[in-house]
């Protein structure tokens, strides 16, 4: 009795389990709607459900056709500087923003209107988070070739720029009517295009062909496999990166007053020696300079025990007089 009580148990187990994940082969349509929904679920609580999804190739005149009315445009950088579209229509992020900043779906309609810097600022996150949540559920998958590597990159006040901004090219598009909150308390548009013809890596699993006459691998082998792949997935992880060129303390009256054209003294040379950090950590020191016309930054390389020492100075905050 109680053998056959613990397999009705399993059994019942093994079934929610198939049921939740859906079922079948994960396609890039149904891994980008798992992404959406645990994106949301692990930053703000906000369930997510895809209630219509329709995906196909397009041509960019053809993207561009299709967005929402007054959508959050996002660009997207990826590998070898292509440029991939996240559009977000004004009901979806209302949503993100009201889960941001109340923690709950307010009732009333959305009024469409035009996205600032503010709410791109806002979203940016969780199009990172989205795209990065895309690559695990495909990182077996050759689909990885054209839907990895992409990143939140900037955004556009409306469409017109994208004809020139964008390749003129084929792009696969995925175009979802999603359903926020509990009982759907809102729905709204979603469109992801990333170029068709991929630039990314290989996954792990086609890029080593395995020899079907070799002799089987042994456990030293596997460990190695294991190793060699975790590698590549480290080596491969997009990294950003921030050239700090000086950071000040000032009165919030003055920041408030802040206008184009008003200077911020900083300390003496600052210019040689930015701080390039990475999510908040110090990295190496660089030197401000230009490259064929633009802004770049020099890395200064030191020996371990002058970077060490170097490493360790922190500049603090310091006062600044009030601005003219």
């Amino acid at each position: 009795m109680i053998e056959a009580t613990c397999e009705t148990v399993l059994k019942r187990k093994a079934e929610a389990g198939r049921n939740l994940s859906g079922g079948g082969p994960v396609t890039p349509a149904k891994a980008l709607g798992q992404a959406l929904a645990k994106a949301a679920q692990d930053m703000m609580k906000l369930p997510i459900a895809v209630a219509s999804a329709q995906n196909g190739r397009m041509s960019l005149s053809e993207v561009i056709d299709c967005l929402p009315d007054r959508a959050l445009l996002a660009l997207l950088e990826g590998p070898e500087d292509g440029l991939g579209l996240m559009a977000l229509a004004p009901e979806v992020l209302a949503s993100l923003i009201e889960m941001q900043t109340t923690g709950r779906i307010s009732r009333c309609d959305v009024t469409p209107r035009r996205p600032t810097r503010t709410d791109a600022a806002m979203a940016a996150p969780f199009i990172d988070r989205v795209l990065g949540e895309l690559e695990v559920q495909l990182a077996d998958d050759t689909a990885i070739v054209w839907a990895g590597g992409f990143r939140y990159a900037s955004y556009l006040e409306d469409a017109r720029p994208l004809g020139l901004l964008m390749e003129d090219t084929g792009y696969r598009v995925f175009r979802f009517n999603l359903n926020f909150g509990e009982g759907a308390m809102r729905q709204g548009g979603f469109l992801l295009a990333l170029p068709a013809e991929g630039k990314g890596i290989p996954p792990a699993r086609s890029a080593r062909s395995e020899d079907r006459n070799a002799p089987k691998a042994g456990p030293g082998d596997a460990t190695a496999e294991w190793h060699a792949r975790l590698q590549d997935a480290v080596l491969n992880a997009r990294v950003q990166v921030q050239a700090v060129l000086d950071r000040v303390s000032l009165p919030l009256s003055i920041v408030l007053g802040l206008k184009t054209g008003a200077v911020v003294p900083v300390s003496p040379g600052a210019l040689s020696r930015l701080r390039i950090e990475g999510q908040g950590r110090f990295v190496v020191f660089g030197k401000l300079g230009q490259c064929q016309g633009k802004l770049a930054v020099r890395l200064i390389v030191m020996s371990n025990e002058e970077g060490t020492e170097r490493a360790e100075v922190r500049p603090h905050p310091r006062a600044v007089p009030e601005l003219p």
